[in-house]
């Protein structure tokens, strides 16, 4: 019984080491981390911006340009946030923290945790993208990597490439492209897991609604503004746009328009980054 006793302790501890060590492996082997080859490279043009048929807040249509930059292929995962975090901390801005790592909503909790004073990622859930992030958290992040947050416009064009003629994609087609609430049973899913958009950028649409750089106005789209469209100086609100895992097919429109108070830390709300045409500033 002594000898079997030992074996069982023994064995635990072989099981807890090779656990501990594939922990650490999947912390610095990640295959979507950010880098210049998860950089899509968008070309600027003209196009029409808003749905005739859409909300309120979605008219006029009226055709913009945007000019050349890059977007990242996926949304800022939970193991790229955490590299920020251990080099920035995690700061108080506006009342609030740039993410909430206590944060929990019907079990979806923040996977970010601190551990002797590192940022970790709880291990399965590197390649998810972060949540619980406020869009000032979002924004540090873009800053410190030398890039920045969409317009709404950089979005909408990017989210387009869906579609022919800037039509919306039909719905039979959203379970290909999207994890929305008739696909995702109600929680976020690792990224890149659906198709990518024509131009190749994955989860544009469902998976987690996007923080962009503007402040939400419900009348701006009447203000017809034509070249690189920035949104109103100020209001309460920053637009996210996309819809979520949470959301039916109706908020994944890609003209949809919604905002969020910036200090807010949501299970559902993420972010990518864009850089301008010159990226010589990217931070690896």
């Amino acid at each position: 019984m002594f000898i079997k006793n030992i074996f069982i302790k023994f064995l635990c501890l072989i099981i807890l080491i090779i656990s501990n060590y594939n922990f650490l492996l999947s912390q610095n082997n990640l295959s979507n981390k950010l880098n210049a080859e998860n950089l899509i490279f968008i070309k600027g043009g003209k196009f029409k911006i808003g749905d005739i048929n859409g909300e309120e807040d979605e008219k006029p249509v009226h055709k913009v340009k945007v000019y050349d930059f890059y977007i990242s292929k996926y949304e800022i995962t939970n193991y790229e946030f955490a590299e920020f975090l251990n080099s920035e901390g995690n700061k108080i801005e506006n009342n609030t923290l740039w993410i909430d790592t206590s944060a929990n909503w019907n079990d979806l909790k923040c996977r970010i945790s601190k551990l002797d004073n590192k940022y970790i990622v709880e291990y399965g859930f590197e390649n998810y993208p972060v949540n619980f992030v406020s869009w000032y958290g979002a924004n540090a992040y873009c800053n410190w990597k030398g890039g920045r947050l969409p317009t709404e416009a950089e979005w909408e064009y990017s989210a387009k490439a869906f579609c022919i003629k800037n039509k919306t994609i039909k719905k039979s087609n959203y379970n290909d492209y999207a994890w929305y609430k008739s696909n995702s049973k109600r929680e976020l899913k690792a990224v890149g897991l659906k198709k990518p958009n024509a131009l190749g950028i994955y989860d544009m649409l469902g998976n987690m609604w996007e923080w962009c750089s503007d402040w939400y106005g419900a009348e701006y789209y009447k203000l017809k503004e034509k070249k690189n469209p920035k949104g109103v100086e100020l209001s309460d609100y920053k637009v996210i746009k996309g819809g979520s895992w949470a959301n039916d097919e109706t908020m994944l429109r890609i003209s949809n328009r919604n905002g969020r108070k910036p200090n807010i830390n949501k299970v559902n709300i993420g972010f990518r980054i864009v850089f301008d045409k010159n990226i010589t500033n990217f931070k690896n």
